[in-house]
């Protein structure tokens, strides 16, 4: 299995719902430290009981924005 590099706001989700999970804290409260829907808490739960820390990576991490355009396309327009 290989380690899983989480970034800081997902290193805080994975904390918060972690904690939450193991010890039964108030999902209100971790929903207002995090930011976002007691509706979202409860999708992270999901998340993190089917997937563990990796289920917090974000989905886009590591790909290419589908609107870059080809590199040999823009050095030939700003060479002109």
């Amino acid at each position: 299995m290989r380690k899983v590099e989480l970034r800081m706001n997902e290193q805080r989700k994975y904390e918060e719902i972690k904690n939450l999970v193991n010890y039964g804290e108030n999902k209100k409260r971790v929903a207002l430290e995090l930011g976002i829907s007691v509706r979202q808490v409860n999708r992270l739960i999901i998340i993190y009981k089917e997937k563990g820390k990796s289920g917090f990576i974000h989905s886009n991490r590591g790909k290419c924005p589908t609107k870059t355009l080809d590199k040999s396309f823009s050095e030939n327009t700003l060479a002109k």
